[in-house]
């Protein structure tokens, strides 16, 4: 029987990669030189998809010519829900036929693209067809375990460059890229060019040659706020507002940042613990972490809590009620229209950077 592989999910960067490790498997080191491999390009830009899709049909019913075998990549298909419409149109209907009856043993096929729904009928016919299928998901901010998932990437990649990243500088990354792995990998990339010869990528590295986007602006802004650099702040927060960043999603992730110190210092106190260090959440007793499945704390990795414990500390219980009520406050007056926006955001980035004094 041949081999039928399926890649999806959206994930663009890593499917695509995955779909040509498979294609390097099946055709060799050059896979273009391999007479035995036909590549119908789905991402095709003068071309719609059902003539993708009939070019496809065509090929899996051609046999191999002047080869004993053959593999054909369906590479990059826009769209693979087509294929899962209760009642699919031609061609996809005679492709779905094709491809859930067994193969020929001299093909094998390779399909990509995003858009297959896992419950559907083509995704079902295919599992039954005994098909390999993955899914490359992008990984997001509220998953459970975006962090872990982040770091393990990025130390997956740096494995064979003989370089280290310091911790603070990991967790930049894993806050301000986001989930898409081309986008990690090629931020990385820019790293170890401007690292050279050093053996550990800090976060100075980072802040000077990742690029300015609006999540590493904000994570810059929100974070010279918490440190009380009142200059740095108001000079994001002009970045922000000149780059069109909205004043709302700004108080969004203001009162956001404001609210995890305040779930933080509750978590602390049902943890017990008072000043803690790096070390201290990594050597907490496994009796105390049964206790408290569900605390906060618990679910991020131990020097990400350490780092959270050590913002949230910066500030007394009363300090933290003002901040959040500054915010309330400037929320109110953009919404009422009753001053200039950037005032309003310029006063508030000063109320909350500045170390109140009792």
């Amino acid at each position: 029987m041949g081999k039928l592989f399926l890649i999806s999910g959206d994930d663009e960067f890593s499917r695509k990669q995955r779909a040509r490790e498979i294609i390097g498997e099946l055709a060799g080191e050059n896979p273009e030189d391999n007479p035995a491999l036909e590549i119908i390009s789905g991402d095709a830009p003068d071309m719609k998809a059902p003539v993708i899709a009939g070019r496809f049909l065509e090929s899996l019913r051609t046999p191999p010519f002047l080869c004993e075998n053959k593999i054909v990549w369906l590479r990059h298909f826009p769209d693979l829900e087509p294929f899962g419409a209760a009642s699919p149109a031609e061609p996809y209907e005679e492709i779905i036929r094709f491809l859930s009856e067994p193969l020929p043993e001299e093909l094998s096929v390779v399909i990509d693209g995003p858009g297959l729904d896992q419950r559907k009928g083509f995704a079902k016919a295919l599992k039954a067809a005994g098909a390999v299928m993955e899914s490359k998901a992008m990984a997001r901010m509220t998953d459970k375990n975006y962090a872990d998932s982040r770091r393990m990437a990025i130390e997956e990649f740096l494995r064979n460059s003989g370089k280290r990243m310091t911790r603070d500088a990991v967790q930049f990354l894993c806050d301000t890229v986001g989930g898409d792995a081309g986008t990690l990998a090629n931020e990385l990339e820019k790293l170890l060019c401007y690292a050279g010869m050093n053996p550990e990528i800090t976060l100075e590295d980072c802040r000077a040659i990742i690029s300015c986007t609006p999540e590493t602006i904000s994570w810059e802004y929100t974070g010279a706020i918490i440190a009380g650099d009142v200059p740095r702040a108001l000079s994001l927060a002009g970045i922000l507002l000149s780059s069109g960043e909205p004043e709302q999603r700004m108080l969004s992730f203001l009162s956001g940042e404001f609210q995890k110190m305040v779930q933080t210092r509750l978590a602390m106190l049902e943890l017990g613990v008072k000043n803690p260090g790096p070390n201290t959440f990594a050597a907490l007793p496994q009796e105390l972490k049964d206790k408290y499945p569900a605390n906060p704390l618990l679910k991020i990795h131990p020097f990400r809590a350490y780092k959270v414990c050590e913002s949230a500390a910066r500030f007394s219980d009363r300090e933290l009620a003002e901040k959040l009520t500054a915010v309330r406050d400037a929320s109110r007056a953009l919404v009422s229209g009753g001053g200039d926006k950037r005032i309003i955001l310029e006063q508030l980035t000063l109320k909350l950077a500045k170390k109140n004094r009792y």
